[in-house]
């Protein structure tokens, strides 16, 4: 039955335990079938029956490497994207060196690398390397190397299991919650190298899944000016924490806080203000409510609803401002100096006089008014002694023009009387 049972009918729970479901149309895991192991690597744990398991007439040692390859198997499908940067085709002679050493540490480190680790080889790349990196959803961010694509919580809850495992760690792995972006630890016993393992970095007091992080480093690079950086409120939306502790990620991220001064308000101020508070607001729906009910006592709820309503419009406020975050000094370091060092492009040199437009021949573009010969040279468009006529016929119309027509004799009565005088 265990033999011939398919991949869904088994589960890897947290705590190492493989159950097994007899019933392949019954959601729940099972009974607990085995366990893992610590085997040869970081991501090739070994499997072992538990002791007892009744296995009826099947045999264990192949029911156990059934198993086995099933979690293989599985293994393989959640991380395929870290497997992906090994494959015998990425692997392959006519890859370039330098993709091939960056695919090699980045599967080392389950899917992310500190970026100084390989900052040598990040180096050597042009663009195609560059955009054989990125169809393989490599993301080369200001700090961290990683693999987006493995921040799913199957593959971060994954990773812990396999690094708590390979590691002698106990189990179940402290991995965050799903879809956590920031969860705060015990920085005096939590291990950054796990936390680094499964997509979620150790900065400050918190740990910050790494695509939200490298977003927030991308925004304090873009925004820097003149060495320095401010703090945004959107920074502490992205990670999901407050202000103070964005301000400690900052700091351990090697940018050094401004402090700025208190504000102090003066005591006349603060007094005026107090006293300003204390004032009731000159609305008085009262007397109105209490003139109705002599009237008609049968309108006072309506009445007083509707003034109530009025008394809350005006007391309607704008949503306040937030406040201005302090500034930071950018952290020196090759970046910085990049950032900074780098000139706006209307102040770069100019271009060299040597690197000139190359002419193009000139039986490709002809010359204004010139006509192609038989021969293949150009040769100027010779003036037609007819075009004088155009412009004497231009003028003529510009005059007044008289049109004058004579009457026929058989016609006009008056011509045949002048004939009659004549004779």
């Amino acid at each position: 039955m265990i033999l011939s049972a398919i991949s869904k009918q088994f589960t890897l729970a947290d705590d190492g335990q493989i159950f097994f479901q007899p019933d392949s149309t019954n959601p729940l895991p099972g009974a607990a079938l085995a366990f893992v192991k610590k085997g040869e690597s970081l991501l090739a744990p070994e499997v072992e029956i538990l002791a007892g398991r009744d296995l009826g007439s099947e045999d264990p040692n192949a029911v156990q490497a059934h198993v086995a390859t099933w979690l293989k198997a599985h293994i393989y499908t959640v991380l395929e994207p870290l497997f992906a940067l090994v494959s015998d085709e990425a692997m392959a002679e006519s890859v370039p060196e330098p993709v091939r050493n960056i695919s090699l540490k980045l599967f080392s480190g389950t899917g992310i690398v500190p970026r100084g680790d390989v900052e040598d080889q990040i180096a050597l790349l042009d663009p195609e390397m560059r955009k054989m990196l990125r169809d393989k959803k490599v993301r080369l961010g200001p700090l961290l190397i990683f693999l987006p694509d493995l921040n799913k919580p199957a593959a971060v809850r994954l990773r812990g299991l396999l690094w708590s495992l390979h590691h002698d760690q106990p189990l179940p792995a402290p991995v965050p919650k799903d879809g956590a972006m920031s969860v705060v630890v015990d920085v005096t016993t939590a291990n950054p190298d796990f936390y680094r393992a499964i997509g979620y970095p150790l900065y400050g007091p918190r740990v910050i899944r790494i695509d939200m992080l490298d977003r927030v480093i991308n925004a304090v690079y873009d925004g820097a000016k003149g060495g320095k950086f401010q703090a945004q409120h959107s920074m502490a939306e992205w990670m999901g924490c407050p202000i103070v502790d964005l301000y400690a990620i900052l700091d351990s991220m090697g940018h050094k806080r401004i402090e700025a001064p208190p504000v102090v308000e003066p005591v006349a101020e603060i007094a005026e203000i107090a006293n300003a508070n204390d004032v009731p607001p000159a609305v008085a729906p009262v007397a109105v409510v209490e003139s109705v009910v002599e009237e008609n006592p049968e309108e006072v709820p309506e009445t007083a609803a509707t003034e109530d309503v009025k008394v809350e419009v005006k007391e309607k406020k704008e949503p306040q401002k937030k406040p201005e975050l302090d500034f930071f000094f950018l952290r020196r370091g090759k970046i910085h100096s990049e950032a900074a060092e780098r000139r706006p492009r209307f102040e770069r040199s100019p271009r060299p006089e040597h690197a000139d437009k190359p002419s193009f021949p000139k039986e490709r573009y002809a010359a204004k008014g010139a006509k192609k010969s038989d021969d293949g040279e150009h040769k100027k468009f010779k003036k037609n002694k007819f075009d004088d006529r155009k412009k004497d016929k231009k003028e003529f119309r510009n005059e007044p023009r008289v049109f004058s027509a004579e009457a026929a004799d058989h016609d006009n009565p008056f011509a045949v009387l002048r004939n009659l005088k004549l004779k």
